[in-house]
């Protein structure tokens, strides 16, 4: 089957352990572009910690962040939310009440946290990481807490598009993610998770799939002709309206299930590459 597009998760599929683009694959995929493949990148992450990420030079088509609540054809945006400022002030309080990790994620600007939590923060990643936890997010969390965090003394909720919450432990997460189910009862939002280890917060009725559908429509492609790899829950909604859907080896096994083949390597063994040359002739 000949594909116009692919649309590739980020953490976990398309970066390595430590969040970095390999030259080899980056360049496979400048080859796949050559020949009138549209690339699309669709993550969780901000548009802001999609670039930081990249190597220079790299070219791609589109890219839906934020799990959906930015879209952008290049430099066209063709949407753009944000999170209710009642659910940000609830949430984060909730959150601090449970010791909770959290990241807000501004549209503009870098990711703050309060300057009274940081030591909060911090103790979440002091230890050693657990073995559920994919040395990618590791890494992404004590960098974000040494290096990229601003800490602040009181919390902007204007122009919020994301917010992070992160726990070592599953069964903790797991009590925060039926407390934000109860928040539901109240406020209109919704959740993703790009691992067992964490959720977001994002705008109601956007996501992955939402985002996909507006980069098809923008460039006139049937998503019967896109080709979806990902490996998390966040991935679902791009998985059902894709072409087909490709879990990595290293998926959640709930994902695995809703996808149509899985690669034959996890992510930090070059999965996707070797998927990629299985499938595309350059």
């Amino acid at each position: 089957m000949e594909f116009k597009a692919i649309a590739l998760d980020m953490d976990g599929t398309l970066l390595n352990p430590e969040n970095e683009l390999d030259d080899d694959l980056a360049e496979f995929l400048q080859d796949i572009r050559a020949q009138g493949v549209k690339v699309f990148l669709a993550s969780g992450r901000s548009r802001v910690e999609i670039e930081e990420v990249l190597p220079e030079g790299f070219v791609f088509d589109g890219m839906v962040c934020a799990n959906g609540m930015g879209v952008y054809a290049g430099e066209e945006e063709l949407a753009q939310h944000a999170i209710d400022p009642a659910v940000i002030e609830q949430a984060v309080a909730g959150a601090r009440e449970m010791n909770m990790y959290y990241e807000l994620h501004p549209l503009v600007g870098t990711r703050f946290a309060l300057a009274a939590d940081q030591e909060m923060l911090s103790a979440e990643i002091r230890g050693d990481k657990p073995d559920t936890i994919h040395a990618n997010e590791w890494n992404s969390r004590m960098e974000a807490v040494e290096k990229i965090i601003e800490w602040k003394e009181n919390i902007e909720t204007n122009n919020i598009i994301k917010l992070y919450f992160f726990s070592e432990s599953q069964v903790r997460l797991a009590d925060w993610m039926e407390k934000l189910e109860v928040m539901k009862e109240e406020f209109t939002f919704s959740t993703s998770s790009s691992s067992a280890h964490n959720v977001e917060i994002m705008a109601a009725g956007v996501d992955k799939g939402t985002g996909m559908e507006l980069l098809l429509e923008k460039y006139a492609i049937d998503a019967d002709d896109m080709l979806a790899v990902g490996d998390a829950e966040n991935d679902l909604p791009m998985f059902a309206i894709a072409g087909l859907a490709v879990a990595m080896e290293n998926a959640q096994h709930h994902v695995k299930a809703e996808a149509d083949e899985m690669t034959d390597l996890p992510y930090d063994e070059g999965g996707l590459l070797d998927y990629l040359e299985q499938h595309f002739d350059v």
